[in-house]
């Protein structure tokens, strides 16, 4: 049982990757923007006029996403996942369950989500992690991991700086001396 806190950091690969994923969808957005305008200028279609307005809207969407992805990068000393003696804490931004209690853990163990390996922290009551949940989007995260592996906690060891087994050993550490009835990761 550790007793010091843990701090876990975003992996860079997934840092860029996501970096590189907005820029596209700026300059996907930006070329529809342009088509859609010309489109309208030219027939002065409704429809494209719509196309022109939610590409728009689009471009500073995505560019909004990429600074913070950039900013992501540029000042990695952040953690995205906080183990400590009173629960972890999943700091990913927008997407993160916030902080969950040991108390509340019932177990931790592998899974699959749309064909990639994640840890899933089973929970004592799965729709109380998602109702409390501070914002609109994380409430839709923590519903969607709750449909598809059973738990609102699901934690992606490619998108932070460690090996899938040293993520296991420290959530197993912590949660074996911590949450009652506790299954070891599996």
């Amino acid at each position: 049982m550790p007793d010091e806190s843990v701090d876990f950091y975003p992996s860079r690969a997934h840092v860029v990757t996501l970096a590189l994923a907005a820029l596209a969808l700026v300059v996907l957005c930006a070329i529809a923007t342009r088509l859609g305008f010309d489109a309208a200028q030219a027939s002065g279609s409704p429809a494209a006029l719509t196309v022109v307005s939610v590409s728009a809207i689009g471009v500073l969407v995505f560019t909004g996403l990429g600074l913070i992805v950039v900013r992501r990068l540029l000042l990695p000393a952040w953690p995205v996942l906080t183990l400590d003696d009173d629960g972890l804490t999943d700091w990913l931004p927008n997407l993160g369950v916030e902080q969950v209690l040991w108390s509340e853990v019932t177990g931790v163990r592998e899974a699959r989500l749309v064909f990639r390996r994640v840890l899933a922290v089973d929970v004592a009551d799965p729709r109380a992690v998602v109702v409390r949940q501070r914002t609109f989007v994380r409430r839709i995260a923590a519903s969607v991991n709750s449909l598809m592996v059973g738990t609102p906690v699901v934690l992606k060891p490619g998108s932070i700086a460690s090996r899938p087994e040293e993520l296991s050993a420290a959530l197993t550490g912590f949660v074996a001396g911590r949450a009652p009835h506790a299954k070891p990761v599996a």
